[in-house]
């Protein structure tokens, strides 16, 4: 779902840390996998995905289970936002950094995903999405994904340059985990 919570509410949220960590990735600098299952232009979101995914594994002492799909890959709220930082803030300038923020808790998590374009209208981005745009039948997956989902809380920043996901947990008591999916994503 989409809501009005910034970064730092939402990492209040996530309560005492058990780890925290910021990432500047560099598309073109990033060392991929021999065994990618994205796109060649999307390798370098592929290794990072399973990097983050290993390192949260690891501070929590469990796997993400049901979480990953929600999370990574085809439609999942991470991958979204980080293809959107690269598509149309980075306008695919595989040079350019994008910055994730990660706040790891017990119950919950918060990210920061960062790129270093212009920004758009978020409020108008979202009108368009709520009264069906004709845009949101053939592209407009990142933010569509993000709307349809119960189980992440996405958050608009610096005139949409930065989103911020709040992530409850499995095991977090009251919430349950959905899918986020709308279909096939451009990797």
């Amino acid at each position: 779902m989409i809501g009005t919570d910034t970064f730092e509410e939402m990492r209040r949220r996530v309560g005492e840390p058990v780890a925290c960590w910021l990432e500047e990735i560099v598309p073109e600098e990033v060392t991929l996998l021999p065994s990618n299952a994205y796109s060649p232009r999307y390798a370098w979101m592929f290794a990072f995905e399973k990097r983050w995914k290993y390192r949260v594994e690891e501070a929590l002492g469990r796997p993400l289970g049901a979480l990953e799909r929600l999370l990574l890959g085809a439609d999942g709220a991470i991958s979204e936002t980080l293809s959107n930082a690269y598509v149309h803030g980075n306008r695919r300038n595989a040079l350019l950094p994008i910055s994730v923020t990660t706040v790891l808790g017990q119950h919950s998590l918060a990210l920061r995903i960062t790129d270093q374009g212009q920004g758009f209208d978020v409020a108008r981005a979202i009108a368009g999405l709520e009264r069906g745009s004709t845009y949101f039948h053939v592209a407009g997956n990142g933010l569509r994904a993000l709307a349809r989902s119960s189980a992440v809380t996405a958050g608009f920043e610096a005139r949409g340059r930065a989103v911020a996901l709040y992530v409850p947990l499995s095991g977090e008591p009251g919430q349950e985990l959905d899918g986020a999916g709308s279909g096939p994503a451009d990797r």
